[in-house]
């Protein structure tokens, strides 16, 4: 008995470790495959997005938060899923030019080294990075009256830390940089109504 437990125990121990292997070590964002989708992306630990709104992974980005915040380096992998739901919403002519382009699905990889964040994706076959000296964190009620959520929490990047989500959500020239905010929007949680 006691050699069959020991045989499971050391089983489970080595999937551990393998999985553990796995997701420290994602597939790079070149050698993702044209088919990988929103269920491999969750398999593998991305924070995900649905057509805008965290689905999984909050714990694994309040753990980034964490730790950089502490000045230490991480990083972490971001999948945005988007659909576009329900066809009446759109001009019909809108969505007659659109509809072969979703759902679709982004991949990118945020990490911090200690002093900037890097965000990097591919974006038809080109790689594009970022580098931003902040993240900032936004929390708000819902900027419409007729948003389905009645508050948001966002975390951005950007360079400018006097910003303000006003600032960054219409667009406007921010007064410390002179020119147009550069921004990356990584994080989204819309609270609803209960």
């Amino acid at each position: 008995m006691r050699k069959h437990i020991t045989f499971i125990l050391s089983v489970l121990i080595i999937f551990t470790i393998t999985a553990c292997k796995q997701s420290d070590n994602p597939i790079p964002l070149e050698e993702l495959p044209d088919n990988y989708s929103l269920e491999q992306a969750k398999k593998d630990g991305c924070v995900t997005h649905e057509n805008g709104d965290i689905t999984q992974g909050k714990e694994i980005f309040e753990a980034f938060l964490n730790t950089t915040e502490s000045g230490k380096t991480d990083e972490v992998r971001l999948a945005f899923y988007y659909t576009l739901d329900d066809p009446s919403r759109y001009a019909p002519e809108y969505y007659e030019s659109v509809q072969d382009d979703y759902p679709c699905l982004y991949i990118q990889d945020l990490s911090y080294d200690g002093e900037q964040y890097t965000i990097r994706w591919y974006e038809n076959g080109e790689e594009i990075i970022k580098n931003y000296s902040y993240i900032m964190k936004y929390e708000g009620q819902a900027e419409s009256p007729d948003a389905l959520y009645h508050s948001y929490i966002r975390y951005v990047l950007t360079n400018d830390d006097k910003v303000t989500w006003q600032e960054l959500m219409y667009g406007m020239i921010s007064s410390q940089l002179g020119d147009c905010i550069d921004y990356t929007s990584v994080y989204t949680d819309l609270i609803y109504e209960n």
